[in-house]
C-alpha cells in the first residue's frame, strides 16, 4: 500500500481549504477557483486509480468515490452557456 497517497490527500485538502478561506462568505467559486479544484480532484484520482479494489482497499475506494462525486457536483454547478 502506498503511504504517500494519504499525504497527497491531506495536501489536496489543505489546498482546497485555502481556496475556500480565500473567498468572501457566501460567494460562489470563481471559474479560476473551480478549475483549481478540478485539477486537485483529477490529481487525487490519479493517486487513487480505477484499479483500486474495494475488497482489498476499501479506504482508497471510498476516497475515489468521494472525489468522483465532488467532480460531478462541480460539473452540475457549472453554468450552462447556449
Amino acid at each position: 500500500m502506498r503511504e504517500d497517497r494519504w499525504q497527497n490527500m491531506v495536501h489536496a485538502a489543505l489546498l482546497l481549504e485555502e481556496q475556500v478561506t480565500g473567498a468572501p462568505p457566501g460567494q460562489m467559486p470563481t471559474p479560476e477557483r473551480r478549475r483549481h479544484v478540478q485539477v486537485l480532484l483529477d490529481n487525487l484520482l490519479e493517486v487513487f486509480p480505477s484499479s483500486v479494489d474495494p475488497v482489498e482497499d476499501f479506504e482508497g475506494f471510498a476516497v475515489r468515490k468521494l472525489a468522483q462525486a465532488l467532480q460531478r457536483a462541480l460539473d452540475a454547478d457549472e453554468p450552462r452557456h447556449g
